[in-house]
C-alpha cells in the first residue's frame, strides 16, 4: 500500500466531488469500474494510466516534482516571501521605496 498513491486518488475523488460528480461517475467516465476505483483507493495501488484517465476526466494533468521544491514553496507561502518580487527587500529592510 502506498500512502502517495492514496493520496493521489483521494485528491482526484475531492476534485470530482466539487465538480458535482460521484466517484462512480468519475470511475465511468475514466473508462474503470466503480469497484475498481473503490479498490484501488483503498489498497493505495492503480495503474499509471488509469491515474491518468482519472485525471483526465477532471481536466488535471499528474506531475511529478522535487519534494524540496514543494516544501520551500511552502515555507516560502508561510513566510509571505512566495509573491515577492526577485531581489525586491523584504518588507522590513530599508530601502523599500516608501513615499
Amino acid at each position: 500500500m502506498s500512502r502517495h498513491i492514496k493520496s493521489l486518488i483521494n485528491q482526484l475523488v475531492s476534485a470530482a466531488k466539487q465538480r458535482g460528480l460521484t466517484q462512480a461517475q468519475l470511475a465511468e467516465m475514466a473508462g474503470m469500474t466503480a469497484v475498481g476505483l473503490s479498490k484501488a483507493k483503498s489498497r493505495g495501488d492503480i495503474r499509471a494510466s488509469s491515474l491518468e484517465a482519472l485525471a483526465a476526466q477532471l481536466d488535471l494533468e499528474l506531475v511529478v516534482i522535487p519534494r524540496r521544491s514543494r516544501e520551500k514553496a511552502a515555507e516560502a507561502i508561510k513566510s509571505g516571501t512566495f509573491f515577492r518580487a526577485s531581489g525586491a527587500p523584504p518588507p522590513d529592510e530599508p530601502g523599500r521605496g516608501k513615499a
